[in-house]
C-alpha cells in the first residue's frame, strides 16, 4: 500500500484561495478531494470525507456493480481494488488501491469505502457531510471527471488533474418516481449531468459554510425526436385526415439529476466506522 501514498503529492496547495461569496461556489477544501476512478465499467468519479480522524472514499454503487438503473442491490464483497488517478502525474498515471467496503442501504446508490491506511496526507479539512440548510430552489454545484477526463491546473508551477464544476438547483428533495421506494431520500437536481459525475459529490454554500448534501448517481431521461424515419403514416382529427411524417425516437438527458442523499454515507460509517486513522496531530 506504499505506492497509495503518490495520491498525496502537495493537494495543499491546489486553490488554497478558491471560496468567494458566491452562494455555492466550491472550496479547495473539496475540490482537492475528488479524484477519477477507474473500475472494470469505465471511468467516474470518488471523493474523500474525513469522519472522527479517519478517511473514507465515497462513490456510487453502480460504478462496482456495472448496474445501469435501479435496482441497485447489495455489495456482499468484503473488498474490492480500484484504480485511482494520480492528481499530480504529468501523464494518467493510476494507482491501483484496495478498499473495505462499507455498503449503504440496498438500492441506494452510494458505497463507502476505506483504505487500509490513508491516502491523502496533510489534507485541507473535509466539508460537514449535512443538508441542514439546503432549499429548494437553492443553488448548489457538483464536482467530477466527466467521460473520463480532467483538466490541468498549474499552481507554483506544478500541474495537477482537477475535476469540473458545474451547477445546479435544487428541484425537489425527494421523489419517489425517480427512486426506487418512496421511503429512499433522493434528490432531484435541476443542471445537465454527464456520464463519468456518478460518484461526485453536490455541495452547497461556500467558505466556512460550505456542505456536502448528496452524492451524484445519474439522470432522468425523456424520449424526443431526432429525425425522421422517411415513413409517413395517417392521422385523423375530427373526420379529418391528414398524413404525418414518423419520427425515431431517443432517449435524452432531461436536466434532472439523480442525487442519493448524504446521510446514508454518515449512517453507514457510524455503523461501521474502520476507516483508516489519521495519526494525531
Amino acid at each position: 500500500m506504499k505506492k497509495a501514498c503518490g495520491l498525496c503529492l502537495a493537494l495543499l496547495m491546489i486553490y488554497s484561495s478558491v471560496a468567494s461569496a458566491q452562494s455555492s461556489m466550491p472550496t479547495a477544501n473539496i475540490l482537492t478531494r475528488v479524484l477519477m476512478v477507474q473500475s472494470q465499467y469505465g471511468r467516474d468519479s470518488i471523493f474523500s470525507i474525513d469522519v472522527d480522524n479517519r478517511e473514507y472514499w465515497i462513490t456510487a454503487k453502480h460504478i462496482l456493480t456495472g448496474a445501469q438503473h435501479p435496482p441497485y442491490g447489495s455489495i456482499t464483497v468484503p473488498s474490492v481494488s480500484l484504480q485511482m488517478l494520480d492528481p499530480g502525474s504529468p501523464g494518467e498515471k493510476w494507482i491501483p488501491v484496495l478498499f473495505s467496503v462499507i455498503d449503504t442501504a440496498k438500492d441506494v446508490d452510494i458505497v463507502v469505502l476505506a483504505p487500509r491506511e490513508p491516502l491523502l496526507k496533510n489534507p485541507l479539512p473535509s466539508e460537514p457531510s449535512d443538508t441542514d440548510g439546503a432549499s429548494l430552489g437553492g443553488d448548489c454545484e457538483f464536482l467530477g471527471f466527466p467521460y473520463g477526463g480532467g483538466w490541468r491546473a498549474t499552481i507554483e508551477g506544478r500541474s495537477y488533474w482537477m475535476p469540473f464544476v458545474k451547477h445546479c438547483t435544487v428541484s425537489s428533495i425527494a421523489d419517489s418516481k425517480a427512486a426506487t421506494s418512496a421511503t429512499e431520500r433522493v434528490w432531484i437536481l435541476d443542471g445537465i449531468n454527464n456520464e463519468g459525475f456518478s460518484g461526485g459529490p453536490v455541495v452547497f454554500r461556500t467558505g466556512p459554510d460550505q456542505k456536502i448534501m448528496a452524492v451524484v448517481s445519474g439522470y432522468v431521461t425523456e424520449p424526443a425526436d431526432v429525425i425522421s424515419s422517411g415513413a409517413r403514416k395517417a392521422v385523423t382529427k375530427s373526420s379529418q385526415t391528414t398524413v404525418q411524417a414518423t419520427w425515431l425516437k431517443a432517449n435524452v438527458n432531461s436536466g434532472f439529476i439523480i442525487a442519493y442523499d448524504i446521510h446514508y454515507v454518515v449512517d453507514a460509517i457510524q455503523m461501521h466506522p474502520i476507516g483508516a486513522l489519521r495519526n494525531a496531530r
